[in-house]
């Protein structure tokens, strides 16, 4: 036998002889929810529990593994599970879920030594743009746990929906929540999670350990909230929830001390609820449009006060002392990319890398690199999955190296799949854009070194069963590689759905600003 069916691909397969048939079993071990969810499923697959092959599994921190690490040694009559840790164990049993499926029971003989390459493997959930139910959210959940992804980043908060509770600021959800349609609908589209919801998916993701960073994304993304409390805003301007995509140009004042009031006391919140399960609060920080800020007297008053020569220092300054007060409170800050700023945001921030539109990619990578906590790599042009396949293909999903050529090692601190929800509004099309990327991309995060992708596409099939069994349906092969015809249609599909009138809007509305406050000046 020459590879194991099996998705993400282990470090090591040493084969044996012969295979195990493991139809009926025992589970021998201290209770702990991988075996008992492993338990659960092969009894849904028509499999016995309580008499047979024994599985025994212990936790060994002597182990030559990394954390997260295991060993699955499959022989003659039993399976023996060994880990460095309770998460190796969790790991151990995944994939033994997966082999119980994809080998129906009777499993090849052989040494499984497996650890990921990269610690923080993830997947952002945009719930901002369009509001996924709880149970939809726990489903997603389920994906990260049956891939080895071990973080759910949950980007809570957008122009066109805030999606978190906060008990200071009620309208935020009362109001904020909710949109009167969305770009040209008629249909308006609401929801937010209350902090029992996060609670909840909080436990049933750490069950499955999965770590859960919130994302409050400031100072630009933020005019849901401005349309709840104008006065966060430079004028305090009467803004209604955006309808449209595209990104806005009101954003919170950067001049306002009751700004930074209102965000601490927002992340003050955040940390209480989310703060046992996660080291990271991730303050977004990108495509900040700092028009309103050039035209505000408080933001000119901040800038001359504090020695900052334009309006991108005023940025910097902003998103210093935010991730100042969130180092002070004992987290590690994560940035966007599209900060736009320097080191002095700072030293121990993460900066999420998505993409290269703020300058050369390797050098503004490397430079960022060197002068913070390290970064997390989700390069758009591999695992943004909104895009359509004629965009972001399988084979391209596949190709991703989360470590740029040049860049130190040790500065990597992992790496998110995004799943940006302007055009997924509901769980069906999330599993359409998923699958089967979501596999090629936890292979990338979990496998290091040269892949081969007509091999890992040999190995694929099952895991899309496996997967079809547990709810999530993907595409075939030939949408998820589309011809040249067919990706260049897809692409101007995509293209002409991301083109509507709110930059001329937005154009516009610039230039009403500037004639009422402008001559204010």
């Amino acid at each position: 036998m020459s590879r194991l069916t099996l998705i993400p691909y282990p470090k090591r397969v040493d084969f044996k002889d012969g295979r195990l048939d493991c139809t009926r079993v025992d589970i021998v071990g201290s209770a702990c929810f991988a075996a008992r969810d492993f338990a659960d499923y092969i009894t849904q697959l028509g499999y016995s529990v309580g008499d047979g092959v024994k599985i025994n599994y212990s936790v060994n921190s002597a182990l030559a593994l990394d954390k997260e690490g295991y060993i699955i040694d499959i022989g003659e009559g039993s399976i023996d599970i060994s880990a460095s840790d309770d998460a190796g164990i969790r790991y151990a049993f995944c994939s033994l879920r997966q082999l119980m499926h994809n080998y129906q029971g009777v499993l090849p003989r052989c040494v499984i030594t497996d650890e990921p390459y990269l610690k923080f493997r993830g997947m952002l959930l945009d719930a901002g743009r369009y509001f996924y139910p709880k149970r939809d959210v726990l489903k997603l959940i389920d994906l990260c746990y049956y891939h080895k992804l071990n973080v759910l980043h949950w980007h809570l908060t957008e122009d066109q929906g805030w999606r978190i509770r906060i008990d200071k600021y009620p309208l935020l959800t009362d109001k904020g929540s909710r949109r009167s349609h969305t770009n040209f609908g008629i249909r308006p589209h609401g929801g937010y999670y209350t902090k029992e919801d996060a609670r909840e998916i909080i436990e049933y993701a750490n069950m499955r350990g999965i770590e859960v960073i919130p994302e409050i994304d400031l100072p630009g993304h933020t005019q849901a909230a401005l349309a709840c409390y104008p006065y966060l805003g430079c004028f305090d301007r009467k803004l209604k929830v955006a309808t449209h995509w595209g990104v806005k140009h009101d954003v919170i004042c950067a001049g306002k001390e009751s700004s930074y009031q209102f965000v601490f006391d927002v992340l003050s919140e955040i940390i209480e609820l989310f703060g046992g399960n996660t080291r990271y609060i991730h303050i977004g920080g990108d495509e900040v449009f700092r028009h309103r800020w050039s035209l505000c007297p408080h933001c000119r008053e901040t800038m001359e006060r504090e020695g900052l020569k334009d309006e991108q220092e005023l940025q910097a300054y902003f998103m210093s002392r935010v991730c100042d007060w969130v180092v002070d409170k004992g987290y590690t800050p994560i940035v966007w990319n599209g900060l736009d700023c320097d080191k002095r945001v700072h030293e121990k921030a993460v900066w999420h890398y998505w993409s290269d539109e703020h300058g050369g990619s390797d050098d503004l990578v490397r430079k960022f690199a060197g002068e913070s906590g390290g970064y997390l790599n989700s390069n758009s042009a591999h695992v943004y999955i909104d895009f359509p396949y004629g965009r972001t293909s399988l084979k391209k999903s596949y190709a991703f190296n989360p470590l740029p050529e040049g860049l130190p090692e040790d500065k990597l601190v992992g790496a998110v799949l995004t799943l940006w929800t302007e055009y997924i509004p509901n769980f069906k099309t999330a599993c359409v854009r998923l699958l089967p990327r979501a596999c090629a991309l936890s292979e990338t995060m979990w496998l290091k070194g040269d892949k081969d992708y007509k091999e890992f596409e040999s190995r694929l099939m099952p895991m899309v069963r496996y997967l079809k069994r547990e709810g999530f349906k993907s595409v075939p092969l030939r949408v998820a590689n589309p011809c040249a015809l067919r990706g260049a249609l897809q692409k101007a599909w995509f293209n002409r759905r991301v083109m509507h009138w709110q930059g001329l809007h937005n154009l516009i509305d610039d230039a009403n600003v500037e004639r009422k406050y402008k001559k204010k000046r």
